[in-house]
């Protein structure tokens, strides 16, 4: 009853937000070449593929492009800047052919295996702040150019989905023009982005809005053929107010929560939603069995147990149906992966959940720290985190909740310093479902929230298995040792839903990639 007399009132809040918004608004007569997308962060800001998060592929996706990429219809993986590519049998060497006559944009010149090689040794380099930068800087053992047009890439250990999986559009190895970076340096670069995209970067207010124009030469471009001429990102942290712009004509595109679902579509107006694109998840911090300085035996979640207690406790369907308007199903893990389709997830049995923390040696409870904060999509999670302690609550667990911002929280976690709380996040899915899990629970990832030396070890089988049948079966042993394991509360997969205006037509988004702007088609 609480929970629901809480989702009331903030239900109440948010209409009477969006009706502010709306009053206050007036409507637009936008530009039929412009495409407005209001996003509710543009993160760090930088402009180079290793010099801040993935989130930035919002906008750098339509500067620079992949050596591979996702069919949204089969779900195959596609040539991209790399029109084929071979793996050695053992899985530790790729070679790469790349595609002729790419340009980069203003006279930089053709793009050949000299950029891919620098491209690939800036995003695993010691400065990078990209995401997948320490598991992929474990992984790869040097890169050759023979020619031109071949990149020849040397692993320390197999890795049988690389060309989906790293060097795949769902990650951050866009190629860079290396004369470019070199000649007018870092901090030019990462103000002004030089890509083989179809777009180039036209103006920047900082944090507030990024506009980008299509190159002079788009007409020939390889790829895409873009029907706006201009893309103009802004920043709108107010989820309301990105619902009114939607309705006013402001903006085109724009992530909304669940709960806006309803007001967009009263508005006439079209919804598109990527399926299980995002895991809302609790985390644990100090889980890091392997790593001294990433782990605190002293937590009472340390011990298995409690873990799975707190996942007992947490009734996970009725927070879908509130939260998430039922556009999600419960999970046992934190990224959709088909070998793991068949974990059970944690049913709600608070009793079990009392049971075990007596066993653990906590009857009364103990005090606990949850720190959230909102992105899109994600603008749930601090209503999550206050679910999730009602339920912790109803077996003697005390939470306190502290809303923090993205930015900290995620250099704490990548620092070691999150070791003595726990924290609403939102998992993704991979193209290379191996790359995440390597992610997540790897000591060599400084994104990793759980391992053990025995999860390590399962690892390493499963990445030097050349047989796919045990590979999945491997895969799935791991998916079924994590959930036994309580490696985090586990909630649900989620889906992603835009809201779009009536300018917008054609627009094909997948799980594993949302940020193909570049693909938005007119209305006829």
């Amino acid at each position: 009853m609480t929970l629901v007399l809480s989702r009331s009132m903030v239900r109440l809040s948010a209409a009477c937000a969006f009706s502010i918004a709306l009053a206050g608004a007036t409507p637009a007569f936008a530009d039929e070449n412009e495409l407005v997308i209001a996003l509710s962060t543009f993160s760090e800001e930088t402009m180079t593929p290793w010099a801040g998060s993935g989130q930035r592929k919002t906008y750098l996706d339509l500067v620079y492009e992949y050596l591979t990429y996702i069919d949204p219809q089969t779900k195959e993986t596609i040539p991209g800047l790399a029109e084929s590519w071979e793996m050695s049998e053992d899985g530790k060497q790729w070679t790469f052919t790349l595609r002729e006559g790419v340009t980069f944009s203003g006279d930089h010149g053709e793009m050949t295996s000299e950029d891919v090689a620098y491209s690939i040794t800036r995003i695993i380099g010691e400065d990078s702040r990209a995401g997948p930068a320490s598991p992929m800087r474990r992984l790869i053992a040097s890169v050759e150019t023979p020619d031109p047009r071949t990149v020849v890439v040397n692993l320390n250990f197999p890795d049988f989905e690389l060309a989906q999986g790293y060097f795949g559009a769902s990650q951050q190895l866009g190629i860079v023009s290396k004369d470019y970076v070199e000649s007018v340096g870092d901090e030019a670069a990462q103000a002004d982005p030089v890509g083989t995209g179809p777009y180039v970067l036209d103006s920047q207010v900082k944090s507030s809005e990024i506009v980008f124009k299509t190159r002079d030469d788009v007409d020939g471009h390889w790829r895409a053929k873009p029907e706006f001429e201009t893309v103009r990102f802004k920043v709108v942290p107010e989820e309301s107010t990105r619902v009114a712009m939607l309705q006013t004509g402001e903006a085109d595109i724009a992530p909304i929560g669940f709960d806006s679902i309803p007001a967009v579509r009263e508005a006439g107006l079209d919804i598109v939603s990527a399926e299980a694109t995002w895991s809302p998840v609790v985390r644990f911090g100090g889980l890091i069995q392997t790593a001294e300085n990433r782990y605190n035996a002293d937590n009472p979640w340390a011990k298995r147990e409690v873990r799975q207690a707190l996942n007992y406790a947490v009734d996970k369907q009725t927070i879908i149906d509130e939260l998430f308007q039922g556009e999600a199903t419960v999970a046992s893990s934190d990224t959709p992966v088909s070998a793991w389709s068949g974990v059970e997830p944690y049913p709600y049995d608070p009793e079990k959940a009392k049971a075990l923390l007596a066993e653990a040696g906590y009857p009364n409870g103990f005090d606990i720290t949850i720190r959230t904060f909102t992105t899109a999509p994600g603008a749930e999670l601090p209503l999550m985190a206050e679910a999730v302690s009602l339920y912790w609550q109803n077996i003697g667990v005390n939470a306190t909740i502290e809303p923090v911002d993205w930015p900290a929280l995620r250099s704490e976690w990548t620092e070691g310093r999150a070791n003595g709380y726990v924290w609403t996040h939102r998992g993704f899915p991979f193209a290379s479902a191996a790359n995440g899990m390597e992610a997540g629970y790897m000591e060599k990832s400084v994104f990793a929230s759980f391992t053990s030396e025995e999860l390590e070890q399962m690892i390493q089988t499963f990445s030097t298995e050349q047989d796919a049948a045990k590979r999945q079966a491997e895969f799935t042993r791991i998916g079924q040792y994590l959930r036994d394991e309580a490696a985090a509360v586990f909630i649900a997969l989620a889906n992603e839903p835009y809201g779009v205006s009536d300018k917008v037509g054609s627009w094909d988004i997948t799980t594993a990639y949302v940020w193909n702007f570049d693909q938005v088609g007119k209305a006829q």
